[in-house]
């Protein structure tokens, strides 16, 4: 009856042995594509850290320009309040010339 249990001892090792050896077989198959992928997550990030860089920069200067277009619209506005006072004074002075233009 012992023989029975020194076969089974046997079996249930043997059979440890060949889950360990697959175990090892692919995760030395597996690791190279581990490290391929945590290189190309690095580099995926470093695009991404620069992107947003380039993106705050960016953002920055259209926000710089909006402040410009509002003060450059402000000063058109001036300038045509300015002509049109400018033209009313000019047909109040010389009001034939005006009438000969329309």
């Amino acid at each position: 009856m012992s023989w029975v249990y020194v076969c089974i001892a046997a079996g249930a090792a043997g059979f440890l042995i060949w889950i360990i050896v697959d175990y090892l077989n692919t995760s030395a198959g597996l690791k190279p594509k581990a490290d391929l992928a945590r290189h190309e997550i690095r580099d995926c990030e470093s695009r991404i850290e620069s992107e947003q860089v380039g993106t705050e920069a960016t953002r920055l200067e259209v926000e710089s320009l909006q402040r410009e277009v509002a003060e450059l619209e402000k000063e058109l506005v001036e300038v045509g309040r300015k002509l049109e006072e400018y033209r009313q004074r000019e047909r109040r002075r010389k009001p034939t010339r005006f009438k000969l233009e329309e």
